[in-house]
């Protein structure tokens, strides 16, 4: 009974899981849909509810639905290193993508050849399948776990914002990995100790609170699912959202103000601090005063009308940036808005470097590469 009810909840967290991802995805967009996920997350929700129900109701006789449903859950094993490749990447889907599902397709054909050989030949059909599956889940679980090494663990910023979306995404790729490697480990213990070629599924409620584990982290924190890509794009996309949070603070200052001037400043600026943060806002994303390779903190200060004292204190007391590392994010969100308009169809990387403010192609490179995690052309692969 027990287990019948671990897999009717794991079932419906899935459903909540997929429904709550489709949904925030298309309120945002569709682009951010890492469909990789949604498949993995849907067939593991419908597989559980059919599980529970099997286990509920014994006398339906469907143990061939059950072995199905089995041999459909190891071919979807390369939706993991697609989803792993998809959220550090961003790639758009290719047709060569699918050359990843010849293996599962081999998987289900020599399952279903095992209904149509003698007796005799079955335990060798299931002794192929079950030898197959654990070589195509190493093989995927290497795919992975080089793919984490190379774009995950040594990926590093100097802009503290950045470095806040890599320990995000880099310990939730690692949770997903951890559980991936668990969930094979798990299957095939369970086939050594029981020295049987056939599927169990009295013990998938084992898998199931795996799976459980999964779709609660995604609840808590699905923005997660998204990618470097969606939180660097959320610069973008959720200026007042995402940059009050992680580049501003406004709740109080980042450190004890001491200095007379400045504890003066504080009480004249404290009713309109907001007010001159979505300024400085409006002036960085919907303008091009950044720009200007020698912009400083008094030609924002004449922007938005006020003594560059009140600047100066608002970068100094209130920014979790340097205003150096301020305008880096500010140009490279401005570069990608160009890349993504075609600028390098016709003018070279150098030309984008200046345009939008960078003093030398070096800086740039490693300013973009820093905050966007891939290069310039790289990037533009993505469209």
């Amino acid at each position: 009974m027990l287990q019948i009810v671990i897999l009717f909840i794991t079932a419906t967290l899935g459903f909540i899981c997929f429904a709550t991802i489709y949904d925030k995805s298309l309120l945002k967009d569709k682009s951010l849909i890492n469909n990789y996920m949604l498949i993995l997350i849907g067939f593991q929700a419908v597989r559980f509810l059919a599980y529970a129900i099997l286990l509920a109701n014994p006398n339906l006789n469907l143990n061939w639905f059950s072995k199905l449903i089995d041999v459909l859950a190891i071919s979807l094993l390369p939706c993991f290193y697609l989803y792993f490749e998809n959220i550090i990447c961003k790639n758009k889907f290719k047709t060569v993508k699918l050359v990843h599902f010849i293996p599962p397709i081999f998987l289900i054909f020599t399952f279903s050849i095992s209904n149509f050989v003698s007796p005799e030949n079955v335990h060798i059909i299931k002794k192929i399948f079950i030898y197959s599956s654990i070589l195509i889940s190493c093989m995927y679980l290497f795919f992975c776990f080089q793919l984490i090494k190379k774009h995950v663990w040594k990926r590093k910023s100097e802009i503290k914002v950045i470095q806040n979306q890599n320990i995000l995404i880099k310990k939730w790729i690692i949770f997903l990995f951890t559980s991936f490697l668990l969930l094979v480990t798990n299957r095939y213990i369970i086939f050594f100790f029981k020295k049987s070629f056939d599927f169990d599924f009295h013990l998938i409620w084992i898998t199931g609170l795996l799976w459980n584990i999964i779709f609660i982290k995604i609840l808590l924190t699905p923005e997660i699912l998204y990618g470097f890509n969606f939180l660097n794009k959320s610069i973008d996309e959720t200026t007042e959202k995402v940059v009050l949070k992680s580049v501003w603070k406004i709740d109080g200052p980042l450190k004890s103000i001491t200095n007379e001037k400045d504890i003066k400043i504080a009480e004249k600026i404290a009713s309109k601090l907001t007010k001159y943060i979505h300024e400085i806002e409006e002036l960085s994303f919907h303008s091009t005063i950044f720009r200007n390779p020698k912009l400083g903190l008094e030609d924002i200060a004449a922007e938005i009308k006020i003594p560059v004292s009140n600047v100066s204190f608002i970068f100094r007391f209130h920014c979790n940036e340097s205003f150096s590392d301020y305008k880096k994010i500010v140009r490279i969100h401005d570069a990608t808005n160009l890349l993504e308009e075609g600028f390098l169809y016709d003018k070279t990387v150098e030309s984008l470097a200046e345009k939008v403010g960078f003093s030398s192609y070096i800086t740039f490179y490693n300013a973009f590469k820093s905050i966007m995690g891939v290069t310039t052309q790289e990037y533009v692969k993505r469209f």
